[in-house]
């Protein structure tokens, strides 16, 4: 039997890594003898990262050839090259029982062009359907949705799958804004808190320690003299926020969530440290990027409390039991929180309020042990919804 795993995979954002890691668990501890394949981004990144095999969700157009070409001639060049990436669809799902679209915040046109990510998803789900596979969609993630021909691909595939189900409140209430009615579909937790139960902490001794996550907040300050002055804003109160925390005894993780995007950041936030009289290179202090979800999980388990952006950042913290105070970019991080009894503890990043931000901090340390014992319990109660999905979603893949 061989299933297919769609997603926005192998582009360095550790959250979506991931979600692909605990799909292929579970699924390979439910059906040894399946083979998995996933339609990606980058197959050989997933290829290498995952020990599975890859193929591209979309074709790529050379760059050199036809750039100066008549817009004609263009076109004609992307309809040839767009019928021949359908014919590779519907090759590929010709040998497959089922193409699951499994997890992360997939459901989204932000950034996306006419033939992007809601296009290729239209793609694949009909060419699994034409070939009589099972389509399910696996606890996805509903952000913005701004564009109509992207809503049409989005809601087209959704409406031709056998299974659909959210990974939050949030993320169901939004499609159902877009037009598509969701009062049917389940709601499970993100695939993530499947991931094989992680050791002990590596946290806790006479030093105090926490992890400081970061975001690409307005595009590191391209596109306008605004976005550029809120991306200095967001840099000076992270920084003074780290400082702060240095000057109080504590030491500071810095831990990124997306290397495609977030390493320019962690450079920029170095050289302001320095710049504010920080030795980056002291013992207090590290922020040595992680390149997979296996070394942020290692990252974040050596530290005591967490202060995070990214949506998965914020959930593997949880899911090692660490108290975690939200800066976020999405609703999709409230709706976490509130999920996992930490609603108290967030802001948003266009928000940021660094007196508030360190007055959340020292309650949620001076509450972390009651703390620690809600998320533990909703981390388990997350793992156990999702084994129960699993077993289902198997089942109907099977047949049995």
């Amino acid at each position: 039997m061989r299933i297919a795993l769609w997603g926005n995979f192998g582009t360095l954002n550790l959250g979506n890594e991931c979600t692909l890691a605990a799909a292929i668990n579970n699924l390979h501890r439910r059906v040894p003898d399946a083979e998995l394949i996933s339609v990606c981004s980058d197959p050989d990144d997933v290829a290498a990262r995952h020990g599975i095999v890859a193929v591209a969700m979309g074709a790529t157009e050379p760059c050199a050839a036809g750039s100066r070409s008549p817009k004609p001639l263009r076109a004609w060049r992307r309809l040839r090259l767009e019928v021949a990436d359908w014919l590779r669809a519907l090759r590929v799902t010709r040998q497959i029982r089922a193409l699951l679209i499994t997890g992360t915040g997939i459901l989204t046109d932000h950034g996306e062009g006419t033939l992007g990510l809601p296009y290729h998803l239209f793609k694949w789900s009909l060419a699994a359907k034409l070939h009589g596979c099972k389509l399910l969609f696996v606890s996805v993630g509903v952000e913005s949705i701004t564009r109509p021909l992207a809503r049409f691909f989005l809601k087209s595939a959704l409406r031709i799958a056998d299974y659909r189900c959210y990974r939050d409140e949030h993320s169901a209430a939004l499609l159902q804004r877009a037009g598509f009615d969701t009062s049917r579909d389940p709601i499970f937790p993100d695939l993530a808190f499947s991931l094989p139960a992680p050791p002990p902490s590596a946290a806790g001794g006479a030093q105090r320690r926490v992890a400081v996550g970061i975001f690409n907040y307005r595009e590191c300050g391209r596109g306008s003299a605004a976005a550029a002055a809120q991306y200095a804003a967001y840099l000076d109160r992270l920084c003074s926020f780290i400082l702060w925390l240095l000057e109080h005894h504590y030491t500071v993780r810095v831990v990124i969530g997306d290397f495609a995007y977030d390493e320019e950041v962690r450079a920029d936030l170095r050289a302001r440290l320095q710049a504010r009289g920080l030795d980056t290179e002291g013992a207090s202090f590290a922020d040595e990027p992680a390149t997979s979800f296996e070394q942020l999980l290692a990252q974040l388990a050596t530290v005591d409390l967490v202060i995070a952006s990214r949506f998965h950042n914020v959930l593997l913290a949880l899911l090692l039991g660490k108290p975690v105070v939200s800066v976020s970019y999405e609703a999709k991080n409230e709706a976490l929180m509130r999920q996992m009894g930490l609603g108290h503890y967030c802001q948003t990043l266009d928000g940021l309020d660094l007196q508030r931000l360190i007055e959340q901090f020292l309650d949620l340390e001076k509450n972390a042990a009651a703390l620690r014992e809600i998320v533990a319990e909703q981390t388990a109660a997350n793992r156990s919804r999702l084994e129960l999905q699993y077993d289902s979603i198997v089942a109907s893949v099977s047949g049995t």
